[in-house]
């Protein structure tokens, strides 16, 4: 099958390699002119609907994974537009959208979330979460929006992976990690792989998954998790002593969310990190056997591509 996806980030990129691996043809539309191992790369903005036209040709299914800077004015200004956009063709050629989607729109409701509770978000990038989804809900295109909790992974940005930044990155190294709230709080991950597989699957499935045209499903994540245990794990497998995560003070915190947009949004989203977040499995669990890959075996395939 020919599958188009729509930018080359952390999350597109993998399902790419996914895709191919799984023997099918990528075809990425991205802003810029780097390629993509194993993939037809177009050059150009998704909101340009005649490449993007061109780049849905015969394809099956479309994997919507263009994203926008950590700020929720750019999400509010970009994503809308770019989604609509992608949604209009896609109903025209009747081939489903997959997106992959956070838990920001639910809330508090993350402590321990079910696959059909209501959105409730309490953060503006929460908010526009929220207003994502319920524009996909009412869109004719088929939309599968597939949930993701705190991604971390082979081809994760440390930049905005609280995994990455407080674990992976410095652990390897014996330095300390630093996070916020309470790193000893359960807190659910997921690796970038599984929610790519979850995507395909939802994909080849979108009839039967959204017969009404629109679905909100969880990827098979880490449960049983928390940053101290990830810490645990990498620091066993590095071979490094294991230094205890420092939290960073709150006040701080706020303190520096004045200088700095995405510690702004940090700041917002610190109530993910002072509470449990819970993401239970669901249907694509239930149904169809996915699986989240094991902490330890995730975390010696990270290593061993991102450690010199």
């Amino acid at each position: 099958m020919k599958y188009l996806v729509t930018g080359a980030g952390q999350i597109g990129t993998q399902m790419v390699r996914n895709l191919v691996e799984a023997g099918h043809q990528a075809v990425v539309l991205r802003r810029s002119q780097k390629s993509v191992e194993g993939a037809e790369v177009l050059v150009g903005d998704v909101s340009d609907r005649r490449l993007l036209a061109r780049a849905m040709r015969d394809v099956a299914a479309v994997f919507h994974c263009v994203h926008a800077a950590y700020d929720a004015d750019a999400w509010r200004k970009m994503l809308p537009d770019q989604e609509r956009a992608v949604m209009d063709l896609a109903a025209d050629a009747n081939i489903p959208v997959v997106f992959p989607e956070s838990v920001y729109g639910f809330g508090a409701g993350a402590e321990d979330l079910t696959e059909g509770d209501a959105l409730a978000p309490r953060s503006p990038m929460g908010q526009v979460r929220a207003e994502l989804l319920a524009a996909r809900r009412e869109h004719d295109a088929t939309t599968l929006s597939i949930v993701a909790s705190d991604l971390w992974g082979p081809t994760a940005e440390p930049s905005t992976s609280v995994a990455h930044l407080a674990v992976m990155v410095p652990r390897p190294r014996g330095r300390a990690g630093y996070a916020m709230g309470n790193p000893r709080l359960q807190h659910t991950l997921t690796y970038i792989p599984d929610l790519a597989t979850s995507m395909i699957a939802a994909a080849e499935n979108a009839a039967e998954l959204a017969p009404k045209g629109d679905l909100i499903a969880h990827a098979p994540s880490i449960t049983e998790c928390s940053l101290e245990e990830l810490n645990r794990v990498v620091s066993e497998e590095a071979g490094v002593r294991r230094r205890t995560i420092r939290p960073v003070p709150a006040g701080l915190l706020r303190v520096m969310s004045w200088m700095h947009p995405m510690l702004r949004e940090l700041s917002n989203q610190s109530y993910l990190w002072t509470r449990p977040v819970l993401m239970r499995p669901g249907i694509l669990s239930d149904r169809y056997g996915l699986e989240a890959t094991p902490l330890r075996s995730a975390v010696r395939h990270i290593l061993s591509v991102t450690t010199p």
